[in-house]
């Protein structure tokens, strides 16, 4: 994976984990304000208003996982090992 590539992907996931906080406080705002006048009537609807921004966080914190570059990681201890293991060797020679 380039670098190029690694740092999209750390983007969406920095920004779809975001997206999935601010939905998340959203809809405890919308459930907390489900017994005021204003926001009765949508928050006690067949589809309550509260679920909008729990389903968005919901994908968006599911969008963030397929995001997450874990190949890189894997990538990276694997040529970490090999440069241990190469001064290992020479330190034994």
């Amino acid at each position: 994976m380039s670098t190029t590539e690694r740092n999209r992907a750390a983007g969406f996931y920095v920004s779809f984990y975001w997206i999935g906080i601010i939905m998340t406080l959203a809809c405890l705002a919308f459930v907390l304000a489900g017994n005021t006048n204003l926001v009765y009537r949508f928050e006690h609807s067949r589809f309550p208003l509260s679920w909008v921004p729990a389903i968005v966080a919901m994908l968006s914190f599911l969008a963030a996982e397929f995001c997450h570059p874990r190949e890189s990681l894997e990538s990276e201890t694997v040529e970490e090992d090999s440069e241990l293991a190469a001064e290992w060797e020479a330190v034994e020679a």
